[in-house]
C-alpha cells in the first residue's frame, strides 16, 4: 500500500524530470534528485503498463494467444519508443547519474542496471539498432547514434552478470519494491535468469559470447530463478491508478473493446490456431486461459458418431463450449477450392468464440515479467545444447511443464495424461491437426527443442505476448496462418493482400522528423537497401531467416476435424456429455450397415 499512496507524487517526479535534461539542470522549481526508490518504481510501472497495452494492441495477435478484430499484425510503434527512452530508461539513468558513485546506494544502482538492460533487451528485440551509448545524454540532443544490434545484447549480457556480482545481500535495501518486496537475492537471480533468456535468444548473431554466458549461468544455477516464489512479476492492487492494465482497459474503461460477452463479445478471444493445437494433444489448459462460451452463443457443429451398441452410425449436432476466431475472415483469390462454401469458422457470430478467462482482468492480478516455468524451459534448453545443468533436458523440461500447471492450479492426474501425450512426452513426435484452411498443422516434431520451445510458448499467456514472438522469429516453432487482412502494414508488404509474421517493429515518425542523422545510421545497421525502415519482413540479427510461404496460391481447403468428436467417438460419450454439462443435442440421420 505504502508505493500506491505515494506513487502520483512518484509519477509528477520521475516522468517529468525526464522530459528535458537541459532545462532540469537549469530550472531551480524542478525537482533534481529522486530516490532511487521512486525512480525504480516509476520505471517499472511504465514499462510493464507498456508492455501490456501493447499486448492488447500488437503482442497477443503476433503470438497468436489472443485474438482481437482491429489489430492485423500491426507493427508500427504505438508509444513503446517514448515510453521506454522516457518513463523507463530516463528515471533509471538518473539513478546511476545521481546515485553511481555513492556506495551507500549500491544495491539500488545495480537494480537500476538490471532493469535498464532488461529494457533494452525488450527495445533490441523489438527495433534492431537502438540508441545506446548516447541515450538520455544532454550533449546529444539532435544527432542520436545508434547502437547496432549486437552490441545492445552484448551490453545486456555484460551488464546484468555485472550488477548481480555486484549486489550485497547484506547491504542497503529499497524502502519498497514492487517486483521483490526488497528481496535482494531475487533480483540477483532474476539478473542471472534474464541473462541466460537473452543468450539463448542471440546465440545465432553473438556466437561463443552468447554459449560462454549460457555456460556461467548454468554453473551456477542456484543463482537463478528456482521456485514460484522467485517469479519476476509487478504487483497490482484494487486500488484507483495501481490496477492491473488489463483491468483498466478492458473493465474499468471499456475504451476499445468492453469486457461484455453477453453484450458485444468483443473482449479479446481464443485464437483459432491455439485451439487447433490445444485439441491436438488434449490440452486441459483450454479450459483455464480461456472462458467457455455462454450456451446459447455456442458454435453448433454436426458431427458422425460410432455406437457402442452396434455398428450404426449417427450424424449429430452439438454446442461447441469453446471455439477459435482466425486472424481474418477474408479469403484469397486464389484459394479457388473455398469458392461457394461456407466458412463455419471465420464466418461465425463473434459471440461464438470464447474469450480470454477473466481471471486475467482482476484488478489486482500482477504482470509476469520472467516466471518460473519459463526459467525451467530456458534450462531445459541450454541442457540440450550441453552447456550445463543439475538435471538432464528431459527433467528441465516436465518439471517445467509441472511449474506451469501448478501456477494454474490443474490437476496432476490431468497433467500427467498430457505429458504422456506423443507429441508432448520426450522422445515422441506428434500429429496434430491441420488448421481450419489446411494452411498450416499444428505437428511437433521428434526434435525435441521444439516440445521445449512449444510448453515455453504456452506458458507465456497471458502476459508474455512479445516473448512469443521473438521465440518464434528465432525458432520458427510454429507454422501460423496468414493474416488476410492485414490493415495498414499491407503497403509494405510483396503481397499486399495478406501479411506473414512480420520480423521487427517500425520506428516512431519523431525518430524519422528529429534525428534524421541517427535514422540513417540506423537504416545502414538494419542492412536494409530501402530509404525507410518499413519492410515488416527486415530481419534482426537474432531471428533465423523465414522463407515468406506464397500463401496466395497455398492449397487452402476447408477442414474442421479438429472440431469434431469433442466428446469421443461415441453416441454415448455425446449423451454422457450431455447430461454432466446441461446442453442438448440432435440426431439428424442413422445409419444401419
Amino acid at each position: 500500500m505504502k508505493a500506491v499512496v505515494i506513487f502520483s507524487f512518484i509519477m509528477i517526479l520521475c516522468w517529468g524530470c525526464t522530459r528535458d535534461f537541459t532545462h532540469l539542470n537549469t530550472d531551480p522549481t524542478q525537482f533534481t534528485k529522486a530516490t532511487p526508490e521512486a525512480g525504480i518504481l516509476a520505471a517499472v510501472k511504465n514499462l510493464n503498463t507498456q508492455m501490456a497495452n501493447h499486448n492488447t494492441s500488437k503482442y497477443w495477435d503476433l503470438g497468436h494467444l489472443l485474438c482481437q478484430q482491429a489489430n492485423r499484425y500491426d507493427v508500427t510503434d504505438a508509444g513503446l519508443w517514448q515510453t521506454m527512452y522516457q518513463g523507463v530508461l530516463g528515471n533509471l539513468h538518473q539513478i546511476e547519474v545521481n546515485y553511481g558513485n555513492d556506495s551507500a546506494f549500491n544495491n539500488r544502482v545495480q537494480i537500476a542496471r538490471i532493469l535498464k538492460a532488461y529494457a533494452y533487451s525488450i527495445l533490441a528485440g523489438n527495433y534492431g539498432p537502438v540508441p545506446l551509448t548516447q541515450a538520455n545524454d544532454p550533449e546529444h540532443l539532435s544527432a542520436i547514434q545508434f547502437d547496432n544490434e549486437d552490441s545492445v545484447y552484448s551490453y545486456v549480457l555484460a551488464t546484468l552478470k555485472d550488477a548481480a556480482g555486484k549486489i550485497k545481500p547484506a547491504g542497503d535495501k529499497m524502502a519498497y519494491d514492487v517486483i521483490y518486496n526488497g528481496n535482494l537475492t531475487n533480483w540477483v537471480k532474476f539478473a542471472n535468469t534474464l541473462r541466460l533468456k537473452m543468450a539463448l535468444q542471440c546465440m545465432k548473431n553473438m556466437g561463443g559470447v552468447a554459449t560462454d554466458h549460457i555456460r556461467d549461468v548454468m554453473a551456477t544455477e542456484a543463482t537463478t530463478i528456482s521456485n514460484e516464489m522467485e517469479t519476476t512479476k509487478m504487483s497490482f492492487e484494487n486500488v484507483n491508478g495501481n490496477e492491473n492494465p488489463y483491468f483498466v482497459k478492458y473493465i474499468k474503461g471499456n475504451n476499445y473493446f468492453p469486457y461484455n460477452p453477453t453484450a458485444t463479445g468483443q473482449a479479446p478471444k481464443l485464437s483459432e490456431y491455439i485451439l487447433t493445437l490445444f485439441r491436438s494433444y488434449s490440452d486441459p489448459r483450454l479450459s483455464v486461459y480461456y472462458d467457455s462460451v455462454p450456451l446459447a452463443n455456442r458454435y453448433i457443429v454436426t458431427d458422425t458418431l460410432t455406437s457402442d451398441l452396434d455398428d450404426s452410425l449417427r450424424v449429430v449436432t452439438y454446442p461447441l463450449p469453446y471455439f477459435g476466431q482466425p486472424k481474418a475472415g477474408t479469403k484469397l483469390a486464389g484459394w479457388t477450392n473455398l469458392a461457394g462454401l461456407p466458412d463455419a469458422v471465420g464466418g461465425s457470430d463473434i459471440k461464438s468464440y470464447s474469450n480470454a478467462n477473466p481471471i486475467i482482468f482482476q484488478p489486482n492480478r500482477p504482470f509476469i515479467m520472467l516466471s518460473y516455468a519459463e526459467a525451467l524451459f530456458l534450462k531445459a534448453e541450454a541442457a540440450k545444447l550441453g552447456l550445463g545443468g543439475a538435471m538432464s533436458a528431459e527433467q528441465y523440461y516436465y518439471a517445467g511443464i509441472d511449474a506451469n500447471f501448478a501456477y494454474w492450479g490443474i490437476n496432476s492426474s490431468l497433467r500427467d495424461a498430457y505429458k504422456a501425450r506423443d507429441g508432448i512426452k520426450w522422445g515422441t513426435q506428434g500429429k496434430g491437426f491441420n488448421n481450419y484452411l489446411s494452411l498450416v498443422n499444428t505437428d511437433i516434431p521428434l526434435d525435441d527443442n521444439y516440445k521445449i520451445w512449444t510448453q515455453r510458448w504456452l506458458n507465456y499467456f497471458p502476459d508474455g505476448g512479445y516473448d512469443c514472438w521473438a521465440l518464434e522469429r528465432r525458432t520458427w516453432v510454429f507454422n501460423l496462418p496468414p493474416h488476410t487482412n492485414p490493415g495498414g502494414n499491407a503497403a509494405y508488404s510483396p503481397n499486399p493482400t495478406y501479411s506473414d509474421i512480420p520480423g521487427r517493429m517500425s520506428y516512431p515518425v519523431s525518430v524519422v522528423n528529429l534525428n534524421p542523422v541517427g535514422y540513417q545510421g540506423a537504416l545502414q545497421e538494419l542492412g536494409t537497401t530501402r530509404v525507410d525502415d518499413y519492410d515488416i519482413y527486415q530481419e534482426l540479427h537474432f531471428a533465423n531467416h523465414h522463407e515468406i510461404p506464397d500463401w496466395a496460391n497455398a492449397n487452402a481447403t476447408y477442414d474442421y476435424a479438429f472440431l469434431r468428436k469433442w466428446y469421443g467417438t461415441t453416441i454415448q460419450s455425446l449423451q454422457a456429455a450431455a447430461a454432466a454439462n446441461g446442453f442438448k443435442y440432435g440426431v439428424t440421420a442413422t445409419y444401419h450397415p
